[in-house]
């Protein structure tokens, strides 16, 4: 069997990075984190592999593609499984587009048949339903947090760069040691004031009201985690 398209074409679409949802499948965050940090790389990976197994029978092609991938990936088997599950779904479903078609022919048939099949059994998922999906969207349950986002000013790394730049910093009224961040720290002093009725400490008074209670705590959480500027 001769495939006409090229290894990226072939295995391209394996980790797509917009998706429908599904359940949690075999690859695990840790998994999910290196095919972000290294797409390029387990792309070329899985298309070298799922070509060189091709001609073996459907059970030991799976068997060979998880072997060739095992020694050139730091991934775990369950979710190496999902690989060689779309390699033989694409041979299944589009032999004739991909051996004898153009690469756009054989790309559309693998999203149309695989694709799916491929994100559910990896645990690929775009929650929140910006476009991206949990292989780099850092908070996948935040549609205004994904790669490439523009700050939105509430103390969120909208882009996921691991930088707060300032357009993503707020200003928090609950950041009471100065430090930019709302966290423990602020959480003990603002305890330490709770229920104050008088004389109480001023930046853990919210509201204004002259007492430290419900009102406050309730901002307070709000805010913690948030990095401030």
């Amino acid at each position: 069997m001769v495939w006409r398209v090229s290894i990226g074409t072939f295995m391209c679409l394996s980790i797509g990075f917009a998706s429908q949802s599904f359940g949690q499948g075999n690859c695990t965050s840790i998994d999910l984190e290196y095919i972000c940090q290294n797409t390029e790389y387990v792309q070329s990976v899985s298309a070298e592999c799922g070509l060189a197994c091709l001609s073996a029978g459907e059970e030991e092609g799976e068997a060979c593609i998880e072997a060739c991938m095992l020694e050139q990936l730091e991934l775990t088997t369950p979710c190496i499984d999902c690989f060689g599950s779309q390699v033989i779904c694409v041979v299944q479903n589009c032999y004739f587009a991909c051996a004898f078609g153009t690469e756009e022919a054989c790309a559309e048939c693998a999203v149309q048949n695989c694709e799916e099949g491929f994100n559910s059994c990896a645990g690929i998922v775009d929650f929140d339903g910006d476009t991206w999906t949990n292989l780099c969207d850092c908070n996948d349950n935040n549609p205004a947090i994904y790669p490439g986002a523009e700050g939105t000013g509430q103390g969120f790394d909208n882009n996921c760069n691991g930088i707060l730049s300032p357009d993503e910093l707020t200003e928090c009224v609950a950041d009471m040691n100065a430090d930019q961040i709302v966290g423990t720290a602020d959480l003990l002093i603002f305890l330490g004031t709770f229920d104050c009725q008088t004389d109480c400490l001023e930046e853990a008074d919210f509201n204004n009201d002259g007492v430290v209670g419900a009102s406050d705590l309730l901002t307070f959480l709000a805010e913690f985690g948030l990095f401030c500027f």
